[in-house]
């Protein structure tokens, strides 16, 4: 699935200088000459100072995550680990991120296309752990998303013009962050002793189902259908509560807008919904925070308390398939929202989403 590209490292030159002594016979004195020699030598590639340790017998996730950045921070040069590692900061997370591909933003790390074939293992091994097997699914289809589009616009797109990137240093008992992020895919999965969240997760896709090799595509059809079902089951009265009065062409709370929330809470409240309709709401939910591994996040989210305080609300168009369609759920913790744009390869629509949580985006180290 993955293409291979080797990594270009920087080299230095080490000369050695030589002292040449050129002696004649002509006349009575010797002369002597001392010219530079240089000498070729190949600089040695220096290794990591970090070891592969084999993971498999770990079930604790903070334990297996720690484990296996380890492994691949091992197989990478002190270069390349320097590249990797990246401090704890606001700043590092929060602007390190984009929906552009790679080429148009400078991420934080190494492409997963730079990295060598053993590299390149180790850290698809790190991001799958990451991810439940509904997570892994939406990442893997998302990434093919980009290399279906590759084959219109080979320089721009690709399944591997993705960067993985830590922030802080990889620990079982300090806080750190693994970092995933490109074009239409984006995910923080933090730790801190144990597994935090996986916010912010962006979801995109262009374009929004396709066929290759006799297969068709649809990676993001679980989160659209959920919110086609969810607001079908809305009585005209509920309709008209849960219309927003603005037009939405993306979503508010994307890169570099952090905490961009609305100051009050719109739409219909989950609370005034049947039993039947709150199961919808959860479903929607699932579609998304049903991605992490272990974050406890999704039953967060639906308890009865916190769905009570939750809102669901729409733009323009419920039917989330019309261009200008926009969805949200708004509760205490949870963010969620759905955009159907016009296509930038294609001329039909894709796909523009985000999943926020309020309290532990970035693993909740930054007051955003």
């Amino acid at each position: 699935m993955f293409k291979l590209k080797p990594l270009f490292s920087k080299t230095s030159l080490l000369i050695n200088t030589s002292l040449l002594v050129l002696m004649t016979s002509c006349g009575s004195s010797d002369s002597t000459d001392t010219i530079d020699d240089p000498v070729d030598s190949e600089t040695e590639e220096t290794e990591s100072a970090y070891t592969y340790t084999d993971c498999s017998t770990l079930t604790v996730q903070v334990e297996l995550m720690t484990c296996l950045a380890e492994n691949l921070l091992s197989t990478l040069s002190t270069t390349e680990v320097d590249t990797m590692l990246n401090d704890l900061t606001e700043t590092n997370a929060t602007e390190s991120w984009s929906n552009l591909p790679a080429g148009s933003f400078d991420y934080n790390g190494i492409l997963i296309d730079d990295l060598s074939d053993e590299a390149q293992e180790a850290a698809e091994a790190l991001l799958d752990a990451a991810l439940s097997d509904q997570g892994n699914q939406t990442m893997e289809e998302i990434r093919l998303a980009d290399e279906y589009l590759s084959t219109f616009d080979g320089n721009v797109y690709g399944e591997d013009n993705y960067a993985v990137a830590f922030l802080g240093t990889p620990s079982t008992v300090e806080p750190w962050i693994v970092e995933f992020a490109g074009h239409h895919y984006t995910f923080f999965a933090s730790y801190n002793a144990e597994p935090v969240s996986l916010t912010p997760n962006f979801v995109a896709v262009e374009p929004v189902t396709w066929t290759d090799g006799g297969e068709t595509y649809s990676p993001m059809a679980q989160h659209q259908e959920a919110l086609v079902t969810l607001f079908d089951s809305l009585d005209s009265g509920q309709l008209v509560t849960a219309l927003l009065p603005d037009v939405y062409d993306d979503v508010l709370v994307g890169p570099q807008d952090d905490g961009n929330y609305p100051e009050e809470q719109e739409g219909l409240s989950v609370a005034e919904l049947s039993d039947a309709q709150k199961d919808l709401v959860i479903a929607v939910i699932e579609a998304y925070a049903g991605d992490a591994n272990g974050t406890g996040q999704f039953a967060n989210y639906t308890s009865d308390e916190q769905l009570d305080l939750t809102y669901i609300a729409y733009g323009s168009y419920p039917d989330i398939t019309t261009q200008d369609s926009y969805a949200r759920i708004d509760g205490p913790n949870i963010w969620i929202e759905f955009t159907v744009q016009g296509g930038v390869v294609f001329s039909d629509n894709h796909y523009h989403s985000i999943w926020r949580d309020k309290e532990l985006d970035y693993g909740g180290n930054f007051d955003l």
